[in-house]
């Protein structure tokens, strides 16, 4: 069996070691365990989509091209389907004709030399809840060689079920060609330890967060907002953490702040030039704006799936309440700072700046009102305060100041921002604010019926590279240990350094004191993925809970097939070990009658 047939196989939850000792007791030998993939049905002729009026022999705007092609290796030939990422192509429809239990597999084809960037295919069974994308950056130049490669898609029971494709539209709209879908039928003993192992909760230890924003992709419907949750189903997901605001922005209509949505006083355009953030800005605002106006808020369809698929849904509380300098946008201009400038932070020389703080009573009370607000109005199990987004909280403000004077007789401006006097006095302010939201939820979750989770997302010992900012927590007011220790927090989540692993050992032992779990976060950049889940490996070892991950994309190849069996720990180690193998790839020889095993340099490439 191939290292990549392995990997795939436990991308649909299998264990590989108990799948190979199942095979040998069942077929009797290593040999005939290797030939599980000959049993492989392909489906080469793409051309057998529905409705046959979204398929043409040329590039036509709305319709997918009819491509054929020739391999050299398995499958031999066939036809695809494909668009360029500018071709509008509809939804089309695979018929299966098959029965039973079997893995999917989607062979996708993603040319560079068409400089149309990366690809996504998006793939469901017929009575899915919503597409799975299966994503590809734009690929490495390649001047001798094309290939098809080969993505898992999902194992299911195909029983009177079709295939279903189709692609990314809008401002970051990309090209999809499928070339072929392979069926590799499953013994019974195979779907059993499948069941079994997607019946597991011990293993569901990872958290997962999304930042809400709805940023660069098109949301317009609520299966689009289903497809951020649906990848986590039969994973080891066992929570999702999905943001709600930004300081005092909310990305739903609110009562309390100020929704991110709001109207610009010059709109942007439709393709704004050269500039990827705004076209991505443009599009959260319009899916936001088009969905509220559907009466879809993506917070409440997003814990609604969650929790049919067993995972539980925080709400991500982002705490810096920052403003804005010009030029700001329109509703940064109606923003808590931008109406309260009296409640910003207060430099050391006495300087205010664009940022409230926490110091005063009124900050505290309308981030608690904001907390209050979607617990009540969305179905949540809790909420985490996300203090790595935002910090500092607060600077040398007049009640800081006031306070000082009062404990210590003295001028607080004359002590450095990490005195150890001063970070006792500031440690007052958030003590009191996690306080007070640990009672609100506790009012909440009474009239609910329910007890809500109160997490906190906090920074490690080194977390942040930044030398001229020292984010040590009792230098910004965090007194983490003190949280646990009063019993207001469920969990803590404690963020990794870039390179290497960096456990707080005594916060670590003060959560376990006070049974309140200490979940370790894995930072990504800076090293290989394979570097990364080494960070799990070793942070398990010392003794952590779980494992939260920042911004997951589950549609990366590259990195998912581990993560998303993160719980499995000795699965997690040997990965560490070995890596992601490659997907399963298939050289073209021709592609559109035209010769591509020569080398497509003379043909494809100017050279210039």
């Amino acid at each position: 069996m191939s290292a990549s047939w392995k990997m795939a196989l436990k991308v649909f939850g299998f264990g590989v070691a108990a799948l190979l000792a199942n095979m040998l007791m069942s077929h009797g030998s290593p040999v005939k365990a290797e030939d599980e993939s000959a049993k492989a049905v392909y489906l080469t002729d793409m051309s057998r989509c529905r409705p046959a009026t979204a398929l043409s022999p040329k590039e036509k705007q709305g319709r997918w091209r009819l491509i054929p092609y020739e391999t050299v290796g398995i499958p031999k030939s066939g036809t695809m389907i494909g668009a360029t990422s500018f071709v509008d192509a509809p939804d089309v429809t695979l018929p299966l004709n098959v029965t039973g239990w079997h893995a999917v597999y989607v062979g996708f084809w993603n040319p560079h030399y068409a400089y149309d960037g990366g690809t996504v295919v998006k793939v469901k069974l017929s009575d899915d809840p919503c597409f799975t994308c299966i994503t590809e950056p734009a690929p490495a130049m390649n001047m001798n060689a094309t290939y098809i490669k080969e993505a898992p898609f999902k194992a299911a029971d195909l029983t009177g079920r079709n295939l279903q494709f189709g692609k990314r539209h809008g401002p970051s709209a990309q090209k999809a060609y499928i070339a072929y879908v392979k069926l590799v039928p499953l013994s019974a003993r195979q779907v059993a330890d499948l069941k079994a192992d997607r019946a597991r909760k011990d293993t569901r230890v990872l958290q997962v967060s999304n930042d809400g924003s709805l940023h660069g992709y098109e949301f317009r419907t609520r299966e689009h907002i289903i497809e951020l949750v649906e990848p986590y189903r039969y994973s080891d997901v066992g929570k999702l953490i999905w943001a709600v605001c930004y300081g005092d922005l909310t990305n739903y209509p609110t009562k309390v702040g100020t929704f991110v949505a709001g109207p610009r006083a010059v709109p942007i355009p439709a393709t704004p030039r050269n500039n990827s953030y705004m076209t991505g800005e443009k599009t959260a605002h319009d899916n936001f704006r088009s969905l509220a106006g559907e009466g879809i808020i993506p917070v409440a369809v997003a814990a609604q799936h969650a929790h049919e698929i067993g995972l539980k849904f925080d709400i991500m509380i982002r705490m810096g309440v920052s403003g804005a300098v010009p030029p700001q946008r329109e509703w940064e201009k109606k923003g808590f700072v931008a109406t309260h400038p009296q409640f910003r932070q207060v430099m050391r020389d006495g300087t205010p700046v664009e940022k409230a703080s926490y110091a005063f009573p009124e900050v505290r009370n309308l981030m608690v009102s904001i907390v209050r607000e979607a617990a009540e109005k969305f179905d949540v199990d809790g909420v985490n305060l996300c203090f790595v987004r935002g910090p500092q909280f607060m600077a040398y403000e007049q009640p800081v100041l006031d306070d000082f004077r009062k404990e210590y007789g003295e001028d607080g401006r004359k002590v450095g921002f990490d005195d150890a006097k001063m970070c006792e006095i500031r440690s007052r302010y958030l003590n009191a604010f996690v306080r007070d939201v640990r009672r609100t939820l506790d009012e909440v979750g009474k009239k609910k019926g329910k007890r809500l989770e109160l997490s906190a997302w906090v920074l490690g010992p080194t977390s942040w590279p930044e030398p001229a900012v020292n984010h040590n927590h009792r230098v910004l007011g965090m007194d983490v240990e003190h949280w646990i220790k009063q019993g207001w927090l469920d969990s803590v989540i404690s963020e990794g350094d870039w390179d290497k692993v960096v456990i707080d050992h005594k916060l670590l032992a003060v959560a376990k004191a006070h049974k309140c779990q200490f979940i370790f976060n894995r930072r990504t950049g800076g090293q290989s993925e394979v570097a990364n889940v080494k960070q799990w490996v070793d942070a398990y070892s010392a003794g952590v809970d779980g494992v939260a991950v920042w911004d997951i994309n589950p549609q990366d190849l590259s990195i998912w097939p581990i993560i998303r069996r993160a719980g499995h720990r000795k699965e997690l180690e040997a990965a560490a070990q070995r890596g992601v193998p490659a997907l399963p790839s298939v050289r073209l020889k021709t592609i559109g009658g035209c010769d591509v095993l020569q080398g497509l340099g003379a043909a494809v490439y100017s050279g210039g």
